[in-house]
């Protein structure tokens, strides 16, 4: 029962603390003006414009400053709405029409100022019918030494006849310091207080141009020379570049025309403010520095296979480095004298200045050889490309010999390897040495193991694929003529055998020479069998040369190189043994 008492009494209790507590707003009649700032506290920077909104329900005075202040401006605020107002504080010198706009009439009710508005905390007030009905701040704050940084930009963004945009400048400019001559040297300003002083088409530092001044000066003065200072003008090379809304000023130079002696020259940009013609200083001021490090344009490239052989691909690496500005385009070329074959490939400097570029040659550009370079830079880059083609023939006749060697007649091939020879059951007898590329007469192929009776043989021409100078049957393949067969990597299918084409081979009769003719041996003497006279001899065969033979190659294995179908190749006239075997 007490619970049910004391609730209540605890309810009361609080509402009348409540009701303590509580202070009544006052209530604003339905038909009071009302007036307020866009930002309660506005900052600009000595120098720059800034802009003040009001909203106002009715015709009012905008209030800047006072008399403690020593500027007081005041601007009517017609009818009502949102009126906004931009105060230039840089021409804050002369009368208020001048150097604010928005609003109705503008009063100053000081005496006009000898240089532009002091930084300080001003106080701003809006009446209306001579009651305050909103408070503001605007706070000029000191303006700073301005950065700078040095970016360089390829000489291309000065192609077009249109002006240049900030977006078009930060949108290939690299930050580097170091500048090849011809291309952009760009230096970032961080305005800071010049947006109303700084005019963009001069910046000699007279009274047109406000006090500043851009220069670019030599650093390094060689003995009896005198440093040479150029001032940015148009005539120089020069184009200065405004974003004010992000307080940026880009100062673009073009290098073209700046002395160069030696390997590299140093030069600093200057932001000078002149004493005599400038409202901040009373002497002269720089204001911002930064260094810019001229050197020679320079391109080196390196084609890391600049011989394709038939059976690698058609692709070409082609990679480089270079002096010039990242973004900037080079053109790479390649031009086979005598022949319709040019290709030209541009090539991207990217930001660490280097270029690469795969190139992809086409199946009927083999058996070409042409030089490839850079425009502009041919003397530094010039490289020989050699895109062989697969040729080969060969001539095998019939002959005698010891049965420990055969001679081939003629043997032509285009890259180069070896001439093997093989007996009717595909099993190895010898290897020629390794032939250079070209033509060879009288080729000697000793066997591994002596020919014991007459036989048809078949010599095959194998390139070296290699080029380790030794006959490898797992590595080097034969040559083969007719037909493609070209996979992606330049080898022909394995199982494909109506485009591989026939392997370049031919077929003799080797007989061996009377006197070289293996003798029939006698029977062995058995154990009872007396010991020989001089007038008795025993008959044995004749020796055999043990050398280890070449492996076959593995059943299915497909290494043949193939040639393009276009090539003149001595016809074969083959044998039941060559036309049976040389499409294997």
């Amino acid at each position: 029962m007490s619970y049910a008492v004391r609730a209540p009494s605890v309810l009361v209790a609080a509402l009348i603390l409540l009701a303590a507590l509580w202070v009544p707003t006052p209530a604003v009649a339905a038909d009071e003006p009302t007036a307020s700032f866009g930002e309660d506290v506005t900052t600009v920077t000595r120098g720059d414009v800034v802009e003040i909104r009001v909203q106002h329900s009715q015709p009012g005075t905008l209030h800047i400053g006072g008399d403690g202040y020593g500027y007081h401006l005041t601007v009517a605020l017609v009818g009502s709405g949102t009126t906004t107002l931009t105060v230039d504080t840089y021409n804050s010198t002369g009368a208020p029409e001048t150097y604010v706009s928005g609003g109705g009439n503008k009063t100053l009710h000081t005496g006009h100022l000898g240089e532009p508005i002091e930084p300080a905390t001003y106080m701003m007030n809006v009446t209306i019918d001579g009651v305050e009905r909103a408070i503001g701040q605007l706070d000029v704050a000191e303006r700073g030494n301005t950065s700078a940084t040095t970016n360089v930009a390829p000489a291309s963004l000065n192609d077009s006849d249109a002006s240049v945009s900030p977006g078009d400048v930060r949108g290939v400019m690299t930050e580097r310091t170091t500048v090849a001559k011809g291309d952009l040297a760009v230096v970032r300003l961080d305005e800071s207080g010049l947006e109303s002083a700084l005019n963009p088409d001069d910046v000699t530092g007279g009274a047109n141009a406000r006090g500043i001044e851009i220069t670019l000066n030599q650093l390094e003065v060689r003995p009896n020379r005198e440093q040479q200072t150029f001032l940015a003008t148009p005539e120089n090379g020069t184009t200065v570049v405004t974003d004010f809304e992000n307080d940026e000023v880009l100062v673009v130079w073009d290098t073209s025309e700046l002395p160069l002696e030696g390997d590299t020259e140093e030069y600093e940009l200057q932001v000078t403010l002149r004493g005599d013609h400038s409202d901040f200083v009373d002497e002269d001021t720089i204001t911002a520095r930064s260094r810019v490090r001229l050197v020679e344009p320079t391109v080196s490239i390196e084609v890391r296979n600049e011989t394709v052989y038939p059976w690698e691909s058609l692709r070409v690496n082609v990679t480089g480095e270079t002096t010039l500005a990242p973004n900037s385009v080079v053109e790479l070329r390649a031009r086979a004298p005598g022949q319709p074959f040019l290709r030209l490939v541009p090539m991207t400097v990217t930001a660490n200045r280097t270029v690469s570029q795969n190139l992809t040659f086409a199946p009927e550009d083999r058996g070409l050889t042409f030089p490839l370079w850079v425009r502009d830079y041919r003397d530094e880059t010039e490289h020989t490309m050699r895109i062989l083609d697969s040729e080969a023939n060969l001539r095998f006749v019939d002959q005698e010999t010891d049965g420990t060697f055969v001679t081939i007649s003629r043997v032509n091939l285009s890259v180069g390897g070896f001439v093997a020879v093989e007996t009717a059951d595909e099993e190895p007898l010898g290897t020629s040495a390794y032939l250079p590329p070209g033509t060879h007469r009288n080729v000697v192929v000793d066997f591994d193991r002596r020919q014991l009776a007459d036989a048809e043989l078949l010599a095959i021409a194998y390139a070296d694929r290699d080029r380790d100078g030794n006959f490898s049957v797992a590595v080097d393949a034969p040559y083969r003529t007719g037909g493609d067969g070209n996979g992606t990597d330049g080898n022909a299918t394995a199982d494909d055998n109506e485009t591989v084409g026939t392997i370049v081979a031919d077929d003799a009769m080797v007989r061996l020479e009377p006197g070289a003719k293996t003798p029939t041996p006698t029977a062995t003497p058995t154990a009872t069998t007396t010991e020989p006279t001089a007038e008795t001899t025993t008959e044995t065969p004749f020796p055999v040369v043990e050398r280890t033979p070449l492996e076959p190659a593995a059943a299915g294995t497909n290494t043949g190189i193939p040639f393009s179908p276009g090539l003149t190749v001595v016809a074969l006239v083959l044998t039941g043994l060559a036309a049976r075997r040389l499409r294997r």
